[in-house]
């Protein structure tokens, strides 16, 4: 299929904000082209992106269309492709389907080009809330690098999105979970779930997942962590630096999670459309795309949101 254009969101530069149109590659035999209804801002690794602080990553070269978060309808699909039709409403976790610009990770644009067999089916999600699923597998990865949780006790720290989510994951999963923010608003949003103050805990978590991106938490963490237990680092670090005399103390195993496979986004996808954790609550607020810069403000700098969605039609 021939190339196409679309409008996208760019980051021209570091700081710089913009929304214009892109040229698409062509659309490969194995490949989908998905018309996006809507799309979330990552709050950490957009924010991040977007002030140049991911030198580590292959794509950082501005100009670049940032995020992975999108859902939307397939429109074309390739001659190869069977298992995904026409008219099918899926989750696409970024595209690298630009010629003109890079794409870090290329979610924020009107149409996207992705190999069928990584697009998920919502299987009756709501578009408007089927964003999240990106976040959901992204924690649901995490918990699952704890191993059985069942019956354990976890602290997590941190409860915007990514926190909220592996709550209710460890709580699916029958933990005991318990959850701690300065941010009062975000607590509460989890029945079964109790708050806590950083500090020393009777008895002490079996393991705690860190959400907050700080890695001065880490050190922290470890008064209200029981001896050789666990620490989750479920968030992206620019540096690590924590004190080391309170981990020395205490000998914990600090875990790191990165980001979702697909066998995570399918997991995520079939809980929540199950109802075994809940997303509705979180969906936060919805910016029609014509208020990209209100909606990015927002996500950056309004502690209170814990996630923006951006509706593309």
């Amino acid at each position: 299929m021939s190339a196409q254009t679309a409008r996208a969101v760019i980051f021209a530069d570091a700081g710089k904000l913009d929304f214009c149109d892109v040229t698409l590659r062509d659309c490969a035999d194995d490949e989908v082209v998905v018309e996006t209804r809507y799309s979330s801002i990552s709050a950490g690794t957009e924010r991040l992106l977007f002030d140049g602080k991911l030198p580590g990553m292959p794509h950082l070269r501005f100009p670049l269309v940032p995020g992975y978060e999108a859902v939307g309808v397939v429109s074309a699909i390739g001659s190869a492709v069977r298992d995904v039709a026409i008219g099918d409403e899926v989750f696409v976790g970024g595209s690298m389907c630009y010629t003109d610009v890079a794409a870090a990770f290329g979610g924020q644009s009107s149409r996207l080009i992705k190999k069928a067999a990584q697009v998920v089916p919502l299987h009756g999600i709501p578009m408007s809330q089927a964003p999240l699923i990106a976040l959901a597998a992204t924690s649901l990865h995490g918990i699952r690098r704890l191993g059985d949780v069942r019956g354990k006790r976890i602290g997590v720290i941190g409860m915007g999105a990514i926190g909220q989510f592996a709550a209710r994951f460890a709580l699916a999963e029958g933990a005991q979970v318990f959850e701690a923010d300065v941010n009062a608003q975000r607590l509460g949003h989890i029945p079964g779930v109790t708050s806590f103050e950083l500090g020393p805990i009777d008895p002490p978590f079996d393991a705690i997942v860190e959400a907050t991106g700080k890695s001065d938490v880490i050190a922290a963490a470890c008064v209200a962590l029981a001896p050789a237990g666990t620490i989750l680092l479920l968030s992206y670090y620019d540096r690590l630096e924590t004190p080391f005399v309170p981990l020395f103390l205490k000998e914990p195993s600090l875990v790191v999670s990165r980001e979702w496979n697909h066998a995570d986004l399918v997991a995520a996808r079939d809980a929540i459309a199950s109802g075994a954790v809940k997303i509705s609550d979180l969906a936060g607020d919805t910016y029609a795309i014509e208020r990209f810069e209100s909606a990015y403000a927002a996500a950056f700098g309004d502690p209170s949101t814990l996630k923006v969605i951006l509706q593309w039609a």
